[in-house]
Order: C-alpha cells, then sequence, then structure tokens
C-alpha cells in the first residue's frame, strides 16, 4: 500500500507488480489551516486504526513543505556513515539554521565526486511516521519526500527538467544522466500557473545555463488545475502522489 501524507489530505493506493490495482485509490481530507505536520500525523494513525484488517506494507511520501532539500557539494566525509551526518548537519545547517542540526538527514547514492541531493526531515515527524506503522504491526518499507516518485515515475521519458507542483509549494529540478542535478523551492499561490514562468526566469538568473532548456515535464499535485500555463511546461498526468510511489529513502 502506498500512501502520501499531505497538509490536506492522506491519499493511498495499492499497488501490485508496481501498478495501481484499480478502483483501490482513496483520499481522506484533513481540515489543517495551519498546514502543521502534527495534525496530518494524526489523520494518519487514525486512517490506520480503522484499516488495519490486512496489515499490508506501506510506503509513504510526504509533502515537499516538510522537507527541506539540498544539493550538497562532494565530500569524502560520506564515504563514512557517521561522517556523513556531521558534514550533513553542517551542510544544512549553513543555509537553515542551527534548528537542522535536530533534523534527519539523509543524502542519495550519487557517483563518487559528485554533488549528492540530499533531504533534512524534522526528527519527530520521521519518528512519528515510523511509530504509527509500527503500533498497527505493519511494515514500513519506506518514507521519502514526493520529490523522488515524482522524479521517477518521469525519469524513462529523460526530461531535462521538470517542475512539482502541490498545494502551496512549487519544486523545480534539471536531472541529467538519470539524477536530480539541481533544484529550486519555493511557496507558490492557488494561481501556480501564472508562477511558474516567473520562477522559472529567477532561477535562471542565478543559473543561466538553464535558459538552454526549452520543456520541463510538470507533475501538478496541488488539486487545483490551472486553466493555462505556460508553453515551456509539459504536463504530465498523474492522480495523485501515493500514485508515484515505487521505492524509497528512509525505512
Amino acid at each position: 500500500m502506498c500512501l502520501h501524507l499531505a497538509p490536506h489530505g492522506l491519499y493511498g493506493v495499492l499497488r501490485r507488480a508496481g501498478r495501481p490495482v484499480a478502483d483501490s485509490t482513496f483520499h481522506l481530507p484533513i481540515a489543517n489551516p495551519e498546514a502543521s505536520w502534527q495534525v496530518a500525523l494524526a489523520a494518519l494513525r487514525g486512517w490506520l486504526e480503522q484499516h488495519n484488517e490486512k496489515r499490508l506494507p506501506l510506503a509513504v511520501s510526504l509533502a515537499s513543505r516538510w522537507c527541506a532539500m539540498l544539493m550538497v557539494p562532494w565530500s569524502g566525509a560520506l564515504l563514512d556513515r557517521s561522517s556523513a551526518q556531521r558534514f550533513l548537519h553542517g551542510q544544512f545547517a549553513a543555509v537553515y539554521g542551527d534548528g537542522a542540526r535536530a533534523w534527519r538527514l539523509a543524502a542519495d547514492d550519487a557517483p563518487y565526486g559528485k554533488p549528492r541531493l540530499a533531504c533534512g526531515i524534522d526528527g519527530d515527524l520521521l519518528q512519528g511516521v515510523q511509530d504509527a506503522v509500527a503500533a498497527h504491526g505493519r511494515r514500513c518499507l519506506s518514507i521519502e519526500p514526493i520529490v523522488g516518485p515524482a522524479w521517477r515515475s518521469i525519469a524513462s521519458g529523460k526530461p531535462n527538467a521538470f517542475a512539482l507542483v502541490e498545494a502551496g509549494r512549487l519544486l523545480l529540478a534539471t536531472t541529467s544522466g538519470g539524477r536530480i542535478t539541481a533544484l529550486h523551492s519555493q511557496s507558490c499561490g492557488a494561481a501556480w500557473g501564472e508562477e511558474l514562468d516567473s520562477a522559472w526566469r529567477r532561477w535562471t538568473l542565478r543559473a543561466p545555463q538553464l535558459d538552454a532548456i526549452e520543456h520541463v515535464a510538470l507533475l501538478d499535485l496541488s488539486g487545483v488545475p490551472q486553466a493555462e500555463v505556460p508553453e515551456r511546461f509539459v504536463p504530465i498526468a498523474v492522480a495523485s502522489g501515493a500514485h508515484l510511489m515505487r521505492e524509497a529513502a528512509w525505512a
């Protein structure tokens, strides 16, 4: 069972052999005006209590607003588990402040010498999800930020860049060699279609090489469809974050 936990909803779908099972999709709305992960976690616990008959293993993705993402430079410290954590905490603290030192951090397995994509999640949130799953006798296959499965769902098409839109959040990423190579994240409003091009142009000012990218794959998980999006962005159909789940980072 694949679950996606977002500020205003819990989404789920049963997958077999990597494919969604027909009529297995569900959406549980969450009243959460402050977008608190504590409220969303309580909703997850409630769902687990009510749907615990089959005890299927779970793969969980989390909304981007609860996941701090960073491209970190290569360091030999990444080759050792304990030194890697110290190095990652230093990198995140430099960008997000000392509060990041309490986060749980993980990085992808990039080739030797290459920058790595890293993610930081509040330790209490991550532990809360793990405890909720374990309390109901379930096995947690994975916990990861939604950007991971979003990228994997389109990687076979080898796009040079993609945009992921969620409620209140916009993430832009470039890709190469099957990996995310750079990213930009910001808040966005309900009229996010109007913000896409300006967000891309602001990012291009910091990284002029992006101007050569003509087409950007667009994944919309916002729940607020737009009448029109800039020509550069090519929409890709996706039902929900849960439909994207296949494999992940934290177990």
